[in-house]
């Protein structure tokens, strides 16, 4: 796995460099001969590395002696030290491994001395290694950063939100590995019988505890690899995206609108809960992706998706007033995913700033496709109220057609029409969503 760290060191390099995302760096050509094992070790690395990088950095801080250190220099610290304290990997061949990635005699000594540093420093009587942490009572703020690696400014977006004992809990939840999630394409086979299929293929399924049509697989291999993926029936989506459908429950015959369309997640449930009866208008502005949508919805079988590249600020006249459904799943500053997308929590609220102006205009668009008695989902993979409930209260205070409709869903209520998924409560990625109607023209 020598040269596997050598890719990582050079994609985290790229990473803070460039401000790239880690899904795209880990699809770069440089990764292109690798093998099944070595993929996954890689991904492992990479992204355990970034999502624990201000622990990381806190802990070169107080081991090695230098106040400056070159970029480089410190990203293979943060490779070693993650391997030594996440990874079960024999600390003498991972300090032997990071220290050949240094580029010259001074700099491996350097490494050499801050690892075993490290190794002596932090061994706790028992043997094992104890990161060291500022102290909790002279700041919590400061005290959750360092302990589960998230910038400041976003640990007290989440301790205003929610207060000091659940905002620990959401991010030890988002530190923690996420299960493979599939929703099922029940117009081919019931949960059941697929759960029983993967079960006798030595792949463990559990039905999803919210989502009557969901199953999390703990241990997967490589999802094209599971039984019943060529034959369409499931696709992948976290158990809390799958409620969309479930809330909306466009009927047989329906015509539905998804604005912001890709990957196509909630296009392909609402027509597998139309029995693929009615139409399904699946738009997005980046044509790039599209085939994403095309592609996904000829593996499941389902006919009455029609895929369109449009901008979600600018409605199909043709459709205006017409519409039974509409989803409106906003771009958003993704508070709610940060445990699958460890990068983003270093970025997600400079997003967050610009975006509920997008996201208004964006609503107030979408609602133009509904005919009276028409409902429209309105949904975020965000925990941001400013981008949440916000932004609905301040679109139905200048719209006096339209209310928020209660339902129930997966055994949750929600009595204003608004819901707030959490993942240390819900054990689902973070979503809000809100119901509205068209009450008349």
């Amino acid at each position: 796995m020598a040269d596997v760290r050598r890719i990582a060191l050079r994609l985290l390099d790229g990473w803070e460099r460039d401000d790239t995302y880690l899904n795209l760096a880990l699809n770069s050509p440089a990764t292109a001969t690798l093998s099944r094992e070595e993929r996954g070790f890689l991904t492992a690395l990479l992204y355990g590395t970034v999502e624990r990088k201000i622990t990381l950095d806190y802990l070169i801080g107080r081991i090695a002696a230098r106040s400056e250190l070159d970029p480089g220099t410190r990203n293979i610290l943060r490779l070693g030290l993650y391997q030594l304290f996440w990874m079960e990997i024999p600390p003498h061949a991972a300090v032997d491994l990071t220290v050949s990635l240094a580029s010259s005699r001074g700099e491996r000594g350097f490494v050499n001395g801050v690892l075993r540093a490290a190794l002596r420093q932090c061994k706790s009587s028992d043997g094992t290694l104890a990161l060291p942490l500022p102290p909790r009572e002279r700041g919590l703020a400061r005290y959750l950063s360092v302990a589960y690696s998230f910038p400041s400014e976003l640990v007290r977006h989440f301790l205003d939100l929610l207060g000091g004992e659940e905002t620990e809990r959401l991010l030890a939840a988002f530190n923690r590995e996420s299960p493979l999630t599939l929703a099922v394409n029940t117009l081919k086979i019931s949960r059941e019988a697929l759960a029983a299929r993967f079960e006798g293929a030595g792949i463990e399924a559990r039905p999803t505890k919210l989502s009557p049509v969901g199953l999390t697989l703990p241990a997967a291999p490589p999802v094209t690899t599971l039984p019943g993926f060529a034959e369409g029936l499931f696709f992948v989506q976290d158990e809390g995206a799958q409620l969309a459908a479930a809330i909306l429950s466009p009927a047989p015959g329906s015509t539905v609108v998804d604005v912001c369309a890709c990957p196509g997640g909630k296009s392909f449930a609402a027509a597998i809960g139309m029995g693929d009866q009615g139409r399904v208008y699946s738009f997005d502005l980046h044509d790039s992706k599209l085939p994403l949508i095309s592609s996904g919805a000829e593996r499941l079988g389902l006919t009455s998706i029609s895929v369109s590249c449009r901008d979600g600020l600018d409605p199909d006249p043709a459709l205006l007033g017409r519409c039974d459904r509409v989803i409106c799943d906003a771009p958003c500053s993704g508070l709610g995913v940060l445990g699958k997308k460890p990068d983003l929590r270093y970025r997600a609220l400079d997003r967050a700033q610009e975006l509920p102006a997008l996201q208004s205009s964006l609503l107030s668009a979408s609602a133009r496709y509904l005919a009276p008695g028409g409902r429209l989902l309105y949904s975020t993979c965000t925990l941001n109220p400013k981008e949440n409930e916000e932004v609905v209260s301040s679109f139905l205070s200048d719209a006096p057609s339209f209310r928020r409709v209660a339902f129930s869903v997966g055994g949750l209520d929600a009595p204003t029409g608004e819901l707030t998924l959490y993942p240390e409560r819900h054990g689902t990625d973070g979503f809000y969503y809100a119901l509205i109607e068209r009450t008349r023209n």
